[in-house]
């Protein structure tokens, strides 16, 4: 059991894996076409989903993962890592339209792909289990609600973003962001393979 000192550490280390910050102009180009009502109810929507994802799995996805499934963390790092590809590549190449946002409600965007895999991601997911690992369920647990509680108010400032550099620098950025998020899902997979670059 982990001692409440280490909060400061842990929190530190999951709010840096979230990367909120970084991931505003993606949030400004998935909420562009939406009035602040529907982007305030969709960045709610998407934290309380990506939060009860990483709690759900705070106290049973180490059990899950190992004793239920039968799958090993290196496999949830290599399925977790395509996932986040798919949906990152295909931002690159296209972004969301308009056409898209008004055919998908937002409570169906939040949940997927702003709560599941961006605000809550295999990566996030795998270091929580970690920090349960080494600092119990409860320690973990509490983290997880500090650090979402810390990230809505920040994912407010996406329309603040989209003002400063425009639509059109929103665009460039976020497909930037793709890119790297991309990467990031390619080194989960070779991770998950155990390989090093």
């Amino acid at each position: 059991m982990g001692t409440f000192k280490q909060l400061p550490h842990n929190y530190l280390v999951l709010f840096a894996m979230f990367n909120a910050v970084g991931n505003l102009p993606i949030l400004a180009d998935l909420t562009g076409n939406l009035d602040k009502q529907q982007r305030n109810r969709m960045f709610r929507k998407a934290v309380a989903v990506a939060g009860g994802i990483v709690l759900a799995f705070a106290f049973f996805g180490d059990i899950m993962l190992r004793n239920i499934f039968d799958i090993s963390t290196s496999a949830f790092k290599i399925a977790g890592g395509i996932l986040v590809f798919a949906v990152a590549a295909k931002g690159v190449l296209s972004g969301p339209s308009a056409n898209q946002i008004q055919s998908v409600s937002s409570h169906n965007i939040a949940v997927f792909p702003m709560g599941f895999p961006y605000l809550a991601g295999p990566g996030t997911i795998l270091t929580t289990i970690l920090l349960i690992q080494i600092n119990g369920n409860l320690l973990t647990a509490l983290t997880v609600i500090l650090v979402y509680l810390s990230i809505l108010p920040i994912l407010y400032l996406s329309p603040w973003v989209e003002k400063a550099i425009g639509k059109l620098g929103v665009m460039v950025i976020a497909r930037i962001l793709y890119i790297f998020i991309c990467a990031k899902a390619v080194s989960l997979v070779l991770s998950g393979l155990h390989i090093n670059l």
